[in-house]
This record gives C-alpha cells, sequence and structure tokens, in this order.
C-alpha cells in the first residue's frame, strides 16, 4: 500500500499528480491531503485538513494557510504534534509501506511523521521548490535535514537532480523520471501551414511575451502565420499589450486556459511548437515542461530554449531548435528557417515523436517511478480521461 501526499489534487496544471495516483499502485493508494476538494474523485480513503485549515471563507482560508504553511516551515518547522499523530495513525490503519510526497517543501513537512509511521519516503521535486526555496538558507537547511531522512528524491530532470546533488542530497537517493505522456492521445498534427503553437501558464519562466517578440520579427515575411497562445496567467495582459503594440490581435490568438482535449485538437492543427522558457527574477525555472513532450508526441518541431531539462528532450537540430534564453533574434531565425522549410520541420517533428515514445510515455513514467519506490510491477492498460494546460 502507498500514500500520495499533496497540498491539493484539483490544481489545473498538476494534472502528473493525478497521474501518479491512478497508475502508480491501483487500488493499493490512499491519500493525504490540505484541502479535500478533488480527493473524493479516485475512490480512495483520504486523510484531509493536514495541516489543519482556517475555518474561513475558501479565499481567505487559501491566503491564511499559505501564511500558516510559511509558519510551520520557518518557526515551528514542522506541522503540529496533533496533525502528526493524524498522520501516523492514517498510515499505519491503512499498513501503507511507502509514501510519494509531491514537491520538497511537502517532503520536509511530513517527513518525521514518516518516519515515525515506518513508512518509506520518497519525495517528488518539480520546479520552483528545487530552483527557489533553495536559495533560501531555511530551507536549505530544512532541506538537508529531509536528504538524510528520505529513501529517494524524484526529480522530473538531470538537471534538477544536479542542483539537488549541489545542496547535499547524495547522488544515491536521486532519481530522475521526468513526467510522461500518452502518446495514443497526442497523433501526428497535419501540420496546417504557418500556425504556431504555445502551451502554458502565463508566468514569468515561460516569458509568453518574449515568443511575441519574436514572432512580431518575422510576421511580415510569412503573412500566412498565425501564433496560437493557450493558457492564462499573470502576464497576459502585458502579453496582450504588446499585440496590439505590434498590430497583430488578428494574427495572434489567445484562447484561455483549456482542457487537454482542447490542447490536443490545438495541436493537430499547428506546424511549430514554441516555448521561450527563461530564469525567473526569483530564481524560479522549469523542470521538463509536459506540454514540450506532448508537441513532440503530436510531432510537432519545438523551439525553444536551453533551459533547465528541455535539452533532455529536445535534441537541438534533430527534434527542434534551441537558442539561449532572451536570445530573441535567434528565436526569430528559427521560427523563420521551419517555416520556411516545412519538410524539415516535418522531419524533425517526426524525429521527435519518436523520441517522445522511446523515452517519454506515461509507461516509461510508472515504471521509472515504481522502480524508484521499489514496488512491485504491475501490468494494466493505462488510460486517462482529464486534463488541463500545464
Amino acid at each position: 500500500m502507498i500514500a500520495v501526499i499533496s497540498q491539493f489534487f484539483n490544481t489545473p496544471s498538476e494534472t502528473f499528480i493525478r497521474d501518479h495516483v491512478r497508475h502508480l499502485a491501483p487500488g493499493r493508494t490512499v491519500l493525504i491531503c490540505q484541502e479535500p476538494d478533488g480527493a473524493d474523485q479516485f475512490g480512495y480513503p483520504v486523510l484531509s485538513g493536514v495541516p489543519r485549515l482556517s475555518p474561513l471563507s475558501r479565499l481567505h482560508s487559501r491566503i491564511v494557510n499559505v501564511a500558516r504553511l510559511g509558519w510551520l516551515a520557518y518557526v515551528r518547522e514542522g506541522m503540529s504534534r496533533s496533525d502528526e499523530d493524524r498522520v501516523v495513525e492514517f498510515l499505519k490503519a491503512h499498513k501503507v509501506d511507502a509514501a510519494l510526497v509531491e514537491y520538497l517543501t511537502m517532503g520536509a513537512l511530513f517527513a518525521p511523521a514518516c518516519r515515525r509511521a515506518g513508512v518509506r519516503l520518497y519525495a517528488h521535486a518539480h520546479g520552483a521548490d528545487s530552483t527557489v526555496m533553495p536559495r533560501k538558507q531555511l530551507w536549505r537547511r530544512r532541506y538537508r535535514r529531509l536528504f538524510a531522512i528520505v529513501d529517494g528524491i524524484i526529480t522530473p530532470s538531470r538537471f534538477i537532480a544536479d542542483r539537488l546533488s549541489q545542496i547535499g542530497c547524495p547522488n544515491e537517493k536521486l532519481h530522475v523520471s521526468p513526467c510522461g505522456v500518452l502518446p495514443e492521445r497526442f497523433t501526428p498534427s497535419k501540420r496546417e501551414s504557418g500556425r504556431l503553437l504555445f502551451v502554458g501558464r502565463f508566468v514569468e519562466k515561460k516569458s509568453p511575451h518574449l515568443a511575441i517578440e519574436a514572432f512580431a520579427r518575422i510576421a511580415s515575411k510569412f503573412p500566412e502565420a498565425q501564433l496560437d497562445f493557450v493558457g492564462d496567467g499573470p502576464l497576459m495582459a502585458r502579453s496582450k499589450a504588446l499585440v496590439e503594440q505590434e498590430n497583430l490581435s488578428d494574427r495572434v490568438i489567445f484562447h484561455g486556459s483549456r482542457s487537454i482535449e482542447y490542447v490536443q485538437g490545438m495541436m493537430q492543427d499547428a506546424a511549430i511548437f514554441v516555448q521561450h522558457s527563461v530564469t525567473a527574477r526569483n530564481g524560479d525555472m522549469e523542470g521538463l515542461p509536459v506540454s514540450i513532450l506532448e508537441a513532440m508526441a503530436s510531432a510537432l518541431p519545438v523551439v525553444a530554449t536551453r533551459h533547465s531539462g528541455i535539452p533532455e528532450a529536445v535534441v537541438d537540430g534533430k527534434t527542434g531548435i534551441l537558442v539561449e534564453e532572451h536570445d530573441i533574434e535567434s528565436m526569430a531565425e528559427a521560427l523563420a528557417s521551419l517555416l520556411a522549410e516545412p519538410h524539415r520541420a516535418a522531419k524533425m517533428g517526426d524525429a521527435g515523436r519518436q523520441r517522445v515514445l522511446d523515452h517519454f510515455t506515461q509507461r516509461h513514467t510508472r515504471d521509472r517511478l515504481r522502480h524508484a519506490m521499489m514496488l512491485p510491477t504491475i501490468a494494466e492498460p493505462l488510460d486517462f480521461a482529464e486534463g488541463q494546460v500545464q
């Protein structure tokens, strides 16, 4: 029996967490979370309200509980004894052998309870928890304590694993397991001429405005080209203002946050996938964007940056073109070259799909996680019915 521990199970961008719940140990999983919303969709036993929620409105509760998690981390450096007792009792009652905790910050919070319960602990690192939090001395200290206790740390890329090794995680405890995709859901694109596609949150590390700037530099040379954006976030207003400024309102389309089925349809019609990921001012970085893997599964060539784990998936010159962060001119040139040479773009797209089939499917992810967590191999079909933009 395993436990999957996460603050939430209903965050639209965290489809990978729900995939872990569904496919790591079907029928042998329990859940622990702070907010119960979304946890009941799986039909597994749930312990919610850990750490305990504030009895306020949902908006106020979210704000107060972010502050509470900060207090637990910085002042008390752990959950309350009563919460810890609840977790230990739940783990023992369900005879849990191993726990997968989503995000290192949550791993540090739950490590003492897992240790008391005699449960093997595996913490799954992702993005900001691996790149932003270690910049703070108190979190580096907490992580070193976690590294000493934990049985394994799962990372989405070799790049993130190396970052954690540099702050003290033993190499023998690090396991690289990129989030995978279900290639059956992302069949090869029809590669409609001139359609470029971005899928992701409108946040600094994904820099949608830089993709717009690159497109603006080549738009006049390719009058049939169009740039589609699927996603939403704090940089939406800035991105729309830039489109107005460049007089591209009829050629840059904002679709908003959409379902995975909608994304699949967009990828079916696109010719090139574009994402200009950068290191945010606060240090936030990607792990390995799932949207890039979905685009490769759709046989789209990828134009992106040499950022974090992206080069571990996108082979420069073979499955796409990589440029340096903030090098808008080079990104514009890369887009122009693929728009001008559709046969070359198609060849890259086909190579990208094959790379996903060889290394980045959900089956690869499931099997890597099971191996890292010393779980028995179970042969069962994979099927997905939900998902949102990541």
